[in-house]
C-alpha cells in the first residue's frame, strides 16, 4: 500500500497529527490553525454579509494580534479590511510578510517593478517583507482578510513617496 493511499483513507486530521505532537516544531501547527481560522472567517463572511453601501473610507478591524510562541520578536496580525470602490492606498511597505484573501469584490496588487496582480473574490496573494506596494479596488470595492507575520513593536506599515 502506498503512502498516498494511506493518507486518503485516514484524512487530513491524521496527516496533521504529527505536527501537533512534535513539541519541537509547534510553529507550523500554529500557522495552520491561524490560516484555517482566516479561511473559515472568509467563508462565514461571504454568507449574507455584504459591505455597507456608501462607505467613504477604508475600515479596518484587527481580529487577532498575538506573539508567536518560540519565535522571539515576531507576532501574528489578522485583520479584516473593507475598501470602498475605486480606492487606491498610499504606497507603503510592512516589516514582515503579508498575505491577503479577497472575501468580496476585487483588488489589484501593485508592486514597484513588477506586473500588476489583479485578485478577484476567492483569490489570495503573498507580499514579501519590505516590498513597496499599493492596492487599487474596482467597481465593487473589496473586503479582505489580511494575515501578517510581523516584527513585534514596529508600526504595521511604513508610508513611502
Amino acid at each position: 500500500m502506498s503512502k498516498l493511499s494511506r493518507y486518503r483513507r485516514c484524512g487530513t486530521a491524521a496527516m496533521l497529527a504529527p505536527l501537533q505532537r512534535d513539541k519541537g516544531h509547534r510553529m507550523p501547527f500554529f500557522i495552520i490553525r491561524v490560516l484555517a481560522f482566516v479561511a473559515l472567517l472568509g467563508l462565514h463572511s461571504t454568507i449574507g454579509h455584504a459591505s455597507e453601501p456608501g462607505a467613504s473610507s477604508v475600515q479596518a478591524e484587527n481580529l487577532l494580534r498575538e506573539s508567536i510562541a518560540g519565535v522571539e520578536g515576531k507576532e501574528i496580525i489578522v485583520s479584516r479590511v473593507s475598501f470602498p470602490p475605486h480606492t487606491e492606498l498610499p504606497w507603503h511597505w510592512h516589516p514582515g510578510e503579508e498575505f491577503f484573501y479577497v472575501i468580496e469584490g476585487s483588488v489589484t496588487l501593485k508592486r514597484r517593478g513588477e506586473p500588476d496582480a489583479p485578485t478577484l473574490q476567492g483569490g489570495a496573494q503573498k507580499i514579501a517583507r519590505e516590498i513597496i506596494h499599493t492596492g487599487l479596488t474596482g467597481e465593487q470595492g473589496a473586503e479582505l482578510v489580511i494575515f501578517r507575520v510581523h516584527a513585534a513593536g514596529e508600526p504595521e506599515r511604513y508610508l513611502v513617496d
